[in-house]
């Protein structure tokens, strides 16, 4: 795709605008998703098991359902919905919600004052584990309360939505920070099931965990004998770490994933801490675990944006000194950590989530927030919406690559991204188009702008207003997509040159160049989309645009945003996002903009929600390009490692055999070894 070392990647030969037709999903048996391709959910969000506000039922509520709760508070009905707390122990019984969310009748309660209660149709008759705490200091173990809690939770509540719940975990990393993991092997919570498997990860791998004990077994034996409890930091605790994806990757292939998440926050890696993460880390779960750890999460907490920075929770002492269209320098940056991945040929994709907690100032029902929005408020993970959806469609749509992410309903759930050559194979996001050199590539993108999203604020975006733009908050708008391209080099061993990359805390992070050949190769303004108004109010837009491919690998990917190309303290001259702290330079001066905005001198200031809602971006997967001819790249070879473990799964289902790589081939109610009931559904 590079007649030379001096050429553009990707050269651009035309944009027209012929308007493409997409191909949608059969609907989910009974579900609302109404044929869309895609469909949102969230995978990393906390309650009152561990640091949240809100009781675990209260979050699964306002996320998947719909309408109003009786007590006030818009419910944001999405479709797939995975609870994904901290490790370790919690005090707090998270049947209910803090005192802080300001629900009444809800109070702070802990597990010194309900043992022996059934509540909610739960009964904990003890703390199990190693003895941790006393009074209302006492702590149930995650271990417990993911397979004793959250999951019966999950299990009460599947009925009532017919939304897909699953149990998660926002691991606590030894060596690192956090990574989101969920093991869906027996989980089932329509023929009930468990999440024992989820517990057992969370009590062997999460440095928070030091429980000496675990499970027993009737005869008070330990059920997961062998735990480290020793090498939790430092460069001991990411070997710890690395094993617990090879640990994923050994039982539980295609069952399970492992997403580092805000993974700039707590700035580099450090040798004998628990910090962040380099990109010899990310490399090294590739590695370990090339069908389990393929993907980064960008951050959550969109609302903590201030005078001092804070969107995404990121100090200055972050890596990249704080975020960048909300999102992380690793991801956000053209050529930066993301692209020195993609460069390798890695099936290694980017995600968003909510990291609900609470909404800092405002109370669990309030419309305003200076901390995190609700689960499905303002950002969702839309993944294939396959037939018969169930938790294995989830962990298939994102390690297909096939997903992309939204912040503030900048576009809905039917995109289409996708490339083809001469003829009329197709490649969607996570896919690789295998074309000759010189041959003309077509890129087709079709995409919904809704009407409206969840902002309570109607007055105009103020960041918009500089450039001479009238958008009111509540109403969507797209300004232009980047199609962004870079080369493949191939796969760098571990040890060899450029494996490992020393990094640095602060703005100086955001200078690394990991991809020097990325570029953004073409922008396509959404005045020269094909438009076409839509019954509710939304606006279709599409455009087809071709590259001539090269003599080398490469990529694609598509990121979309409604701030034009060098908009003061928010894009720069190529439209990238500046540092987001920036953006509190920019006054709100509306009657209407709202009294919790920090302010400077007695001037409101573009923070917390209104920042968020004003600066909003979208960022689609890659689509691979490679030579005729030329050898596979790595996301090919996991992708084909994938398939051929599901035939090894169907063929040891049919033939009744046993596979260690899977759970018991048989729960005690007769579901298949795959934790699927393929009866129901």
């Amino acid at each position: 795709m590079f007649p030379s070392t001096k050429a553009i990647l990707l050269t651009a030969a035309s944009v027209s605008l012929a308007l493409t037709h997409t191909a949608t999903a059969g609907d989910r048996d009974g579900d609302r998703s109404k044929g869309n391709p895609y469909v949102a959910g969230d995978m990393h969000n906390h309650n009152t098991c561990t640091d949240g506000s809100v009781s675990a039922g209260y979050a699964i509520d306002r996320s998947v359902a719909t309408g109003v709760t009786a007590g006030g508070g818009t419910n944001f009905d999405l479709d797939w919905f995975t609870l994904g707390n901290h490790g370790g122990a919690g005090n707090r019984d998270c049947r209910f919600s803090d005192n802080s969310a300001n629900l009444p009748g809800d109070p702070t309660t802990t597990w010194s004052q309900t043992l022996g209660q059934t509540i909610d149709g739960i009964t904990i008759t003890s703390l199990k584990g190693t003895p941790n705490g006393t009074g209302s200091s006492a702590t149930m173990w995650r271990w417990q309360s993911i397979k004793e809690v959250e999951y019966p939770i999950i299990v009460n509540r599947t009925p009532v939505y017919n939304k897909v719940l699953v149990e998660g975990l926002e691991w606590i990393v030894p060596g690192h920070e956090h990574t989101d993991v969920a093991v869906i092997a027996g989980q089932n919570p329509r023929g009930h099931g468990n999440a024992d498997k989820m517990a057992e990860y969370e009590f062997r791998f999460d440095r928070a965990d030091t429980d000496a004990i675990g499970l027993l077994d009737g005869e008070n034996g330990r059920v997961w004998p062998g735990k480290d409890n020793v090498n939790n930091s430092g460069t001991a605790g990411h070997q710890k770490a690395v094993s617990g994806v090879t640990w994923l990757q050994t039982h539980y292939p295609l069952q399970s994933y492992a997403i580092p998440t805000h993974s700039e926050r707590a700035g580099v890696f450090n040798p004998t801490g628990s910090n962040g993460y380099n990109i010899e880390h990310f490399r090294d779960f590739n590695n370990a675990g090339p069908t389990v750890a393929f993907g980064i999460e960008s951050p959550g907490h969109m609302a903590q944006g201030n005078i001092a920075g804070g969107s995404g929770s990121y100090g200055t002492g972050a890596v990249g000194g704080g975020t960048y269209g909300l999102s992380g320098v690793y991801t956000a940056k053209v050529g930066g950590l993301w692209d020195g991945l993609l460069g390798e040929g890695r099936n290694f994709f980017i995600y968003v989530s909510s990291d609900w907690h609470n909404r800092g100032a405002g109370g669990a029902r309030d419309a305003f927030t200076t901390s995190d929005f609700i689960p499905g408020e303002f950002t969702k993970l839309y993944v294939p919406n396959s037939e018969h959806f169930r938790a294995q469609s989830i962990v298939d749509g994102m390690r297909s690559g096939n997903s992309y992410s939204v912040n503030a309903d900048i576009i809905g759930p039917d995109l289409v991204f996708r490339a083809r050559g001469r003829d009329d194979d197709w490649k969607n996001m996570g896919e690789t188009l295998v074309v000759r050199p010189g041959e003309k590539i077509t890129v087709e993108m079709t995409m919904t702008v809704p009407a409206k999203n969840n902002s309570p604020y109607s007055f105009n975006n103020p960041l918009l207003q500089q450039v001479g733009i009238h958008q009111p908050l509540n109403k969507p708008s797209l300004d232009h997509v980047d199609l962004i391209t870079g080369r493949i080099a191939g796969v760098i061993p571990p040890g060899g040159p450029g494996y490992a990359v020393p990094n640095a805390g602060g703005v100086a992070g955001a200078s690394i160049v990991y991809n020097p050949t990325t570029t953004i190769s073409q922008q396509i303004h959404a005045n020269n989309m094909r438009s076409k108004r839509l019954r509710d109010g939304s606006t279709e837009l599409t455009f087809t645009t071709t590259f001539t491919a090269g003599t080398t690998p490469s990529y694609i990917r598509a990121r979309g945003t409604n701030i034009p190309v060098a908009t003061p303290n928010v894009t720069d001259s190529a439209g990238s996002p500046l540092l987001d702290v920036n953006n509190a330079l920019v006054s709100c001066t509306d009657p209407a903009c709202p009294t919790h905005l920090a302010a400077v001198n007695g001037v409101k200031k573009v923070t917390f929600d209104v920042q968020a809602y004003s600066n909003v971006w979208f960022y689609a997967n890659p689509i691979f390009i490679r030579p005729e001819g030329s050898p596979k790249l790595l996301v090919e070879k996991n992708a084909d490692l994938a398939r051929r473990l599901a035939e090894r799964a169907d063929n040891d289902h049919d033939g009744h055999g046993h596979d260690h790589d899977y759970d018991h081939d048989h729960d005690h109610d007769g579901r298949d070894h795959d934790g699927r009931d393929h009866d129901r559904d």
